[in-house]
Order: C-alpha cells, then structure tokens, then sequence
C-alpha cells in the first residue's frame, strides 16, 4: 500500500471534493453510494489511507456523478 500511498490520498482527497462540490455530507453520500459512513470517513480523510474496492470506488462515482477517471486529477 505504501507504494501508491499518495494515489489514495488523491482519490480521498477527490472524493471529498466532489462530495462538498454536490452539498453533500458523509452521511447523505454513503446512502447514495450504498457505504457505511464510517467506511466513506476512512476513504475521505486525510490522515487515513484506506483503499476503496473498485465496487466501491464505482458506485462512488456513480453516486457523485462523475467518472472514474476524475479522481485521479489534481485539484486547486
């Protein structure tokens, strides 16, 4: 994990982003995204490096509305 430690920092990153971007909260994104909170909070934070499944990191996108691809794009 180590290795690719700084690409799950990015995709957390992202996902919060674009979780703040759409108003939503935690809670509100892991319902659309069928994830327990405290999974997405693990996914989301910085100082946690848990990687998401690709089930997982899918449904995200689908519940945030973006492809796949977007997380892994730095953003200002």
């Amino acid at each position: 994990m180590d290795k690719h430690l700084e690409h799950y920092r990015l995709i957390g990153k992202n996902i919060a982003y674009y979780r703040k971007k759409r108003n939503l909260n935690q809670e509100g994104l892991a319902l659309r995204a069928n994830v327990s909170r405290t999974h997405l909070s693990h996914i989301d934070a910085e100082n946690v490096n848990k990687a998401p499944s690709l089930e997982t990191l899918f449904n995200l996108c689908d519940a945030l509305s973006i492809e796949p691809y977007q997380l892994f794009v730095e953003h200002e």
